[in-house]
């Protein structure tokens, strides 16, 4: 399943009135958390090119590495309430960007035991056209389930199946415990064993071991 790029822009035509290359971490966050983006924007220019140095590392794909930082930088952008003035900003992304890549290793190992379902259950030549229409088939089909699921599940399931989100990070989108998200994905991930338990091997391949 394709993920969708997310891309954020700088506005690299910032004229504040002080060098911020000059600033400290606190300076700068103090400015950003006062509205000026100037500051988010010093930030961005002071540690991406080494965030994306620690991804390519990480994944061994430039573009992969640079489009993990994109999305790091915009996690921290959305959660600057959350950004004290003397975090250590670079301690602070590389969380995130470790999580991003954690992400993406898990769908990585997804799309890898698709592969391995499909050489083994339909050694035919025509594999691939095969997988894709049983891949398209069996999105569409948990697409319409999980519509059918509650509202506060669905909404729990969806923050980690779309956005990616932990636990954690769901219980404090949705304002409830992370017990509460579990149960929430464990009666999830039930329904929907029951419901597509014709392409249940599928399903288990591609589906079930990101939410591990």
């Amino acid at each position: 399943m394709k993920q969708e790029k997310t891309h954020i822009y700088i506005n690299q035509n910032c004229k504040p009135i002080e060098n911020l290359a000059n600033h400290t971490e606190s300076e700068l966050i103090a400015l950003w958390k006062k509205g000026d983006d100037a500051g988010f924007t010093e930030i961005y220019k002071r540690y991406s090119i080494k965030l994306i140095s620690l991804a390519i590392n990480k994944t061994q794909n430039r573009d992969d590495a640079e489009e993990l930082v994109q999305n790091s930088f915009l996690k921290f952008y959305q959660h600057k309430d959350a950004v004290e003035t003397n975090t250590s900003l670079f301690a602070f992304l590389y969380v995130i960007l470790k999580n991003q890549i954690l992400n993406y290793h898990r769908r990585q190992l997804v799309h890898q035991k698709y592969e391995a379902y499909v050489a083994k259950f339909h050694p035919q030549d025509d594999n691939h056209l095969q997988a894709t229409i049983e891949s398209k088939d069996l999105e569409r089909l948990i697409e319409k389930e999980i519509e059918k699921l509650p509202d506060k599940c669905r909404n729990a399931f969806l923050l980690s199946r779309r956005k990616n989100l932990s636990n954690k990070e769901i219980a404090a989108e949705l304002n409830i415990s992370e017990n509460t998200v579990e149960q929430h994905m464990r009666k999830a991930l039930g329904r929907l064993r029951v419901s597509l338990k014709d392409y249940i091997g599928l399903f288990m391949a591609c589906f079930l071991t990101v939410f591990r």
